[in-house]
């Protein structure tokens, strides 16, 4: 008689103990990859989420300066070794080792200019480049097609009378005027579609709702028309670099780019970085501590039920030794049921667990990142349930072995 032929006749036998430790496992693999599927899509939703908010790497150029103060009063103090970037430097940067993940580069130049006979400080950008970075911004018009296009900041359009607010519904009382104030900076109309820049003429394609931050009192035009507008033809003053894709080393981006361009000051926005690791290192965290907890539950399971099971089949073993099995051939029986209730309780926990991953990512994640099948995960639920119930049956097996041939005369 075969050793699987007997194993798989046991189990047939048995089949409540084969269920009862089937749906054990199941409970503990499906509890451990539910866990891990949450914490793979919370970091992509993490990642997707502080790509939205902008730049994590900015590029300024480098400079000294010397403050001078005496006897507690101070006076205009001294720059000195300025440099400048350049759109040679643009290069430079897609040239470093991790250049692929490089999600944005967007180079800016900034200067004063008069407009309509007022100062405002006008930004030249790559637009295309731009509006993925700023992607929170909401743009009322069409986005900038040609050289003599511009978007324009809403503290600017409202200043030169560009933009005009849309009639409020009549139902909307006082009380709900202003609970609606901040939502009504966004309802408003472009008026006016020209305007005269540095003495030139300038279509306005958009303007951009109010942000609250330094945007709503700028004007934005293409890169290499407002460098030869304000006479910085390849000048820069700022490259952003969005680099908050999954898992990037930002400090060796930030090094690379470093080696490259000596003469700038390069910085990571840190609170983006570290918000982003501690969130995913502390789900990492409590999801590794429920998976050593359930795995030592399931084992300890494992370890009682066959422990149980040797006992129960004392008379059966002792027969088997009786007629000729040897010690080696009790060992492989035992733990070719244990495995096979262990590959089967993998299997069904890897499925009820990335079924429950997916009902309840919905109150996690916006997007549904990371709602897909994972081979590899499947793989490791399998090998993980095999191995834990392998380890677990060892020692029972090992004692069953054990059992002297004359134990089968007592229940004969």
């Amino acid at each position: 008689m075969r050793i699987s032929t007997l194993a798989f006749a046991n189990l047939n036998r048995r089949k409540g103990k084969a269920m009862f430790l089937t749906v054990g496992i199941a409970i503990g693999v499906g509890t451990i990859v539910a866990l891990l599927s949450l914490s793979n899509s919370i970091q992509e939703e993490i990642g997707a989420q502080l790509d939205r908010f902008g730049a994590n790497i900015v590029i300024v150029p480098q400079s000294n300066s010397l403050a001078l103060d005496y006897g507690g009063v101070s006076v205009p103090g001294v720059t000195f070794d300025e440099h400048e970037l350049s759109n040679e430097d643009i290069e430079k940067i897609q040239q470093i080792p991790y250049h692929k993940r490089l999600s944005v580069i967007a180079p800016k130049v900034l200067s004063a200019a008069e407009v309509e006979g007022q100062q405002v400080l006008l930004a030249g950008v790559d637009f295309k480049n731009e509006l993925k970075l700023r992607q929170w911004w909401r743009i009322t018009g069409r986005n900038p097609e040609t050289e003599g296009d511009v978007l324009v900041g809403y503290e600017v359009a409202r200043a030169l009378s560009i933009i005009q607010p849309t009639e409020q519904s009549p139902q909307k009382g006082s009380a709900m005027g202003e609970h609606h104030s901040a939502e009504e900076q966004s309802q408003f109309k472009v008026v006016k579609g020209n305007l005269q820049i540095a003495g030139q003429p300038h279509s306005v394609a958009g303007v951009i709702g109010a942000t609250g931050g330094p945007e709503d009192r700028m004007i934005f035009g293409e890169l290499l028309h407002v460098q030869k507008l304000v006479n910085k033809v390849g000048q820069l003053n700022v490259i952003e670099v969005s680099a908050l894709c999954k898992g990037c080393p930002v400090e060796e981006i930030v090094g690379q780019i470093r080696n490259k361009l000596p003469h700038a000051k390069v910085s990571a926005v840190q609170q983006a970085v570290k918000a982003r690791t501690e969130m995913v290192a502390r789900l990492t965290r409590f999801s590794a501590a429920v998976a050593v907890v359930v795995l030592i539950i399931g084992a300890l399971m494992i370890f009682t039920t066959m422990m149980g099971s040797v006992i129960e089949r004392t008379k059966e073993i002792g027969v088997l030794r009786a007629i000729g099995f040897r010690r080696t051939h009790i060992i492989k029986g035992l733990i070719l049921e244990v495995a096979t209730i262990s590959a089967a309780g993998g299997f069904f926990g890897w499925a009820s667990g990335l079924a429950a991953s997916w009902i309840v990512l919905p109150y996690f994640s916006e997007t549904g990142a990371g709602r897909e099948l994972n081979p590899t995960l499947l793989l490791a639920a399998l090998f993980g349930a095999m191995l834990i119930g392998t380890l677990s049956s060892i020692y029972p097996a090992v004692r069953a072995a054990s059992l002297d041939p004359s134990e089968a005369v007592r229940y004969i």
